[in-house]
């Protein structure tokens, strides 16, 4: 009897210790945000430096909620740099965002509006704006940690 319940113990262990730590959220209760109409693409000519493009996909626990519906932001102080819908390669969904800047110095807000849930998820801070940083990362396609706004 108390090898099964160290069994399960150790079990239920393992399977706390090696969950995803891909999203921190709090909460994904129905929300009372309504899709953003101001997230609007910005005029690419009135940025001096080249774009900085990266494909950015949900996790798993959120990507159970996302629709086509959706829709991605990226901000560089609280100015909108990109806005890019959900699009789909052989079943992998994605969201392209070509960010635009004029200073390699600036930080990248990361906003994810969730129709289905009606909440926007935000990350502050997400990445250093560098037009040379590849489109997958190092080690993938991105796969941010969002919170709440």
């Amino acid at each position: 009897m108390k090898k099964t319940l160290l069994a399960i113990a150790a079990l239920a262990f393992m399977a706390w210790g090696c969950g995803s730590e891909e999203e921190v959220i709090p909460s994904l209760q129905q929300g009372w945000n309504e899709r953003p109409t101001n997230w609007v693409a910005p005029d690419n000519s009135s940025f001096d430096l080249p774009p900085m493009s990266v494909q950015v996909q949900l996790g798993d626990t959120l990507a159970a909620y996302q629709s086509s519906a959706d829709l991605m932001c990226a901000t560089i102080n609280g100015e909108i740099r990109a806005v890019t819908p959900p699009m789909s390669n052989m079943g992998v969904v994605y969201y392209p965002l070509t960010i635009v800047g004029n200073s390699s110095d600036q930080m990248v807000c990361l906003h994810y509006y969730c129709d289905r849930l009606h909440r926007i998820y935000t990350i502050e801070n997400w990445a250093q704006f560098d037009p040379s940083t590849a489109p997958t990362g190092d080690s993938g396609i991105y796969r941010p940690k969002f919170a709440e706004k």
